[in-house]
């Protein structure tokens, strides 16, 4: 069987640094010291007052999806800000709220990117960004990055 060519684009991408990844979180069960750099988890602990704001809007009944654009309220309130902080009208028509990095990452390069378009990237790079940019069939084009630039890309 076929199956779609984005199947192949996306076959094996990334398994060598999901693999950095797990090596990474079985060290620190087993005691070692870890900082890790792979994925995004936050390094601290929840506001007491997040999880308690989450306990009471799951007991009130708020368990299922929310508007895929954002809540009104927080998208108004997101308007106002920027409207604010930029000295010019935002409209809530403009403002997309979107459920975490990988969500928003995929929308932007869907966006903005064609198949056969390059796609310039720091390295080191997150672990998603090669499937990401594979997905749409643009080539990444990895940028090494260094400190004594600050991790910076330099203009060639």
């Amino acid at each position: 069987m076929r199956y779609a060519s984005v199947t192949d684009r996306l076959h094996g991408l990334g398994g060598a640094k999901w693999a950095v990844h797990a090596k990474a979180r079985a060290l620190k069960a087993a005691g070692a010291e870890v900082i890790e750099l792979t994925i995004g988890e936050p390094d601290v602990p929840t506001p007491e007052r997040f999880i308690q704001a989450a306990a009471a809007a799951m007991a009130s009944g708020r368990t299922g999806y929310s508007n895929g654009r954002g809540e009104a309220g927080v998208v108004a309130a997101l308007a106002a800000r920027y409207s604010e902080r930029r000295g010019r009208a935002i409209g809530a028509d403009q403002i997309m709220c979107l459920p975490g990095t990988q969500t928003t990452l995929y929308a932007i390069l869907r966006t903005l990117v064609d198949a056969g378009d390059e796609v310039l990237i720091g390295d080191p790079m997150y672990a998603t960004y090669e499937g990401l940019i594979a997905q749409t069939g643009a080539r990444m084009v990895p940028v090494p990055l260094h400190p004594e630039q600050g991790f910076r890309m330099q203009v060639a």
